[in-house]
């Protein structure tokens, strides 16, 4: 039954995408961000900057930046740059939930590109 109900979440909300484990990605645009929730008891979450591309009138995840968890005591309205760096483990697991997420926003957004 919450398999069901995630699966036509999904589909109605084209900005979210909920995963089996519990974590989340929600396209903020007021804030111009992708944010992910990790599904853990500590609430994690990581805010990933998105770059316009003016030419092609896509977007793209900022691969470049360092990806953090924000630091709990900073408001979500806030940038937050001072959180752990996230393993590679981590930073895998991500990307692999943000090609996901991009899928399916096809007309929205840029093929994920990681640097290494």
């Amino acid at each position: 039954m919450i398999t069901s109900l995630r699966h036509i979440y999904n589909t109605i909300y084209r900005s979210a995408h909920r995963f089996a484990d519990g974590s989340a990605l929600y396209h903020v645009i007021r804030y111009d961000i992708v944010r992910y929730y990790a599904g853990d008891v500590f609430h994690r979450i990581v805010d990933l900057p998105i770059i316009h591309n003016n030419q092609t009138g896509l977007s793209r995840i900022d691969s470049d930046t360092i990806w953090r968890w924000r630091d709990l005591q900073v408001p979500l309205s806030e940038p937050s740059e001072s959180g752990l760096v996230l393993t590679e483990a981590e930073k895998l697991d991500l990307s692999q939930k943000l090609r996901v997420f991009i899928s399916k926003q096809g007309k929205h957004f840029e093929p994920l590109r990681i640097n290494r």
